[in-house]
């Protein structure tokens, strides 16, 4: 199998057990200015690129550590380390990948951005996924569906022979299992425990040098960087704060933004007062109805996402208590839209949307039209 090769690469670095940090005290190497990504560091050298995640969950722990090598350099031995400690954790992983099994359509959709869809060998979550090349590719056989992304197929990953696999880490999951013990390299994907919309999407700067693209996920995030940061300051100029409420009760919960998720700092910069802006906690927080209710009456907008057509009637008949909520809902249709696929890696995108719902006297007309106004 191919990521045998990551086992003989004649690449052996000096790294440190205790921390993950490469200890080299000959050389230097050039770390990036990430100036929204906080659990984030790349440190460029002139032989391989040295990234560290931090554990989002701890706030002091390393989520995990890589070296990436380019395949051309390690396989002739031309670069310039001799040794690695067993016990540092970190992951040599030869770059650009070009078989990468990639578990969720949102990464699937940043490597469709940055030019690199051959490296795609396989993906998760077929029947989310709406971007229509990918889906042709799994239906010619060039990509392989792997099932599930929570439990995907062994046999499939063992047949498909990737060299690195892509997933999003979870609290307390427990990993990947017997997947783990394949060696495959496994690059955590972590950006969506980021706490603002560009500290997210600056993950690309990440994932680009993965693919061989890294100059141009650099210039792609900063043209997304100073949109994103132009309508957030045109915004402020907005003379009112429209009273938010998102989503909708799911099995008797509400799943809510917490304060320090990305969710929360997008509404706020889109000029709107999220009404649960002081809800504690960075990811979805669950709610009773009965709560969110109590709280929702007073809303101004009510933004929903859903798989499908959304109809208010059969809403409030599910759940009666949603007949107090007054506000027009405006909603976007996750089968039909590129929503979860596009906005996590061009925010701006659904900014420039949300500005024109809740500030339409500001003039700006959104060409990415994920929400629409629901007709009743």
């Amino acid at each position: 199998m191919r990521y045998i090769i990551l086992a003989v690469l004649p690449v052996l670095l000096l790294l440190s057990s205790c921390n993950g940090r490469t200890e080299q005290a000959d050389e230097a190497g050039d770390t990036l200015l990430l100036r929204h990504a906080r659990n984030l560091t790349i440190v460029e050298f002139p032989d391989r690129t040295e990234v560290t995640l931090l554990n989002p969950w701890d706030g002091t722990g390393v989520l995990a550590s890589y070296v990436l090598v380019d395949k051309s350099k390690a396989i002739s031995g031309k670069t310039n380390s001799s040794s690695q400690s067993s016990g540092s954790g970190r992951m040599l992983v030869a770059v650009p990948l070009h078989n990468a099994a990639v578990f969720g359509s949102v990464h699937c959709a940043l490597i469709h951005d940055l030019g690199a869809d051959e490296a795609i060998g396989g993906i998760c979550d077929l029947e989310y996924i709406n971007q229509p090349e990918l889906r042709k590719a799994v239906a010619v056989g060039r990509v392989a569906n792997l099932g599930n992304s929570i439990q995907p197929s062994l046999e499939k990953l063992v047949d498909l022979s990737p060299d690195a696999l892509m997933p999003s880490p979870f609290e307390n999951s427990g990993g990947l299992g017997r997947i783990e013990r394949l060696g495959i390299p496994i690059i955590w994907c972590a950006d969506y425990m980021e706490h603002t919309p560009l500290g997210r999407a600056e993950w690309m700067r990440f994932y680009g040098r993965l693919f061989g693209r890294g100059e141009e996920a650099d210039s792609i995030f900063s043209i997304v960087e100073q949109r994103y940061e132009e309508l957030a300051a045109q915004a402020k100029n907005a003379k009112t704060k429209p009273r938010l409420l998102p989503e909708m009760p799911w099995s008797g919960q509400w799943t809510l933004p917490g304060a320090g998720s990305s969710s929360t700092k997008l509404y706020e910069d889109a000029g709107a007062d999220y009404l649960f802006a002081n809800l504690e906690g960075n990811g979805g927080i669950p709610l009773s109805t009965e709560k969110v209710v109590d709280k929702g009456i007073g809303a101004d907008i009510w933004l929903i996402k859903h798989h499908g057509r959304l109809d208010r009637r059969q809403m409030v008949s599910d759940t009666p208590l949603l007949a107090s909520i007054k506000a027009p809902i405006w909603w976007c249709d996750t089968s039909q839209t590129l929503l979860y696929e596009e906005t996590p890696f061009h925010p701006e995108r659904l900014l420039e949307n949300l500005i024109s719902i809740l500030h339409p006297e500001l003039g700006i007309t959104s060409r990415w039209n994920y929400f629409k106004l629901l007709e009743e």
